[in-house]
């Protein structure tokens, strides 16, 4: 794996390189049969399972909401493993120490990755839709296009910064993949993907509110249906988004700190 040269210069500068950086890693994930899987053919499976779910259920659900709650399933889980990997990949290739040790912060390097992994879902939200809409009948309607295209890059941007913040232990664990797998379902349950947020005990809907996904998830369904408050989610995704940048920043620097001191930073 090859990254452009990290950048010295300002803003602009830094601009252009994650938008290089970003290309680069939607090219190479493109070229994986496994992420296709993850990003394209599995909200596909997702949705038809659901669809099939809930023809026999009493209980009422719309079926744009259906449709989207399995392209963000799929979301998520190829940004949990897309953003891991991508930190691997960079140790196995021996590119994460120059990296580290450039003048940049880490996170500018590591954001493409996790924002990458994001973005291929967006292909999987438009598939997901469409499948939906050719096999089960769907109404193919969205009551507020323009809310629900601000929402779906807050979401995808939501979606990243929660997976880059989980994925910022890579740094300093080689083996933590296996336990990234772990929070698949969980944030599916959290954030209203898998069920509503509504019907989980109170306490832990609290947990679910610190969620960026979950706002995510109540933006595109009440752009899709034509319900309130979907700007004010997309404000609350966006606010909790840039929380997740900030958390991240210190993580990270504490994480290669670590890392550095205890040698691990270039362990496979």
């Amino acid at each position: 794996m090859t990254a452009p040269a990290v950048p010295r210069g300002g803003p602009r500068t830094a601009a252009g390189f994650l938008f290089r950086s970003w290309r680069l890693e939607l090219w190479q994930l493109s070229r994986s049969p496994l992420y296709l899987f993850q990003c394209v053919l599995l909200p596909l499976i997702f949705a038809s399972l659901a669809f099939y779910m809930f023809r026999g259920s009493p209980r009422h659900t719309a079926p744009v909401d259906v449709a989207l709650s399995a392209a963000l399933m799929g979301m998520w889980s190829s940004t949990l493993l897309g953003s891991g990997n991508a930190i691997n990949r960079l140790r196995w290739t021996q590119l994460l120490e120059p990296l580290v040790a450039s003048p940049r912060s880490t996170f500018l390097f590591t954001l493409p990755f996790a924002l990458a992994t994001a973005s291929l879902g967006v292909y999987g939200l438009a598939s997901t839709l469409l499948w939906s809409a050719l096999l089960f009948d769907m109404p193919l309607h969205v009551a507020d296009p323009p809310a629900f295209a601000v929402a779906v890059a807050v979401t995808v941007a939501a979606v990243g910064l929660l997976g880059l913040l989980m994925a910022s232990a890579f740094i300093l664990y080689p083996t933590a993949q296996s336990l990234a797998n772990f929070f698949e379902y969980p944030v599916w349950m959290l954030s209203g993907m898998l069920v509503p947020v509504s019907a989980l005990p109170g306490p832990v809907r609290w947990v679910s509110y610190l969620l960026a996904p979950t706002w995510g998830v109540k933006a595109l369904e009440g752009a899709a249906d034509g319900g309130p408050g979907a700007w004010a989610a997309v404000g609350t995704c966006a606010l909790l988004s840039a929380g997740y940048v900030a958390v991240t920043l210190l993580l990270q620097k504490r994480f290669e700190w670590l890392a550095r001191s205890s040698g691990t930073l270039a362990l496979q």
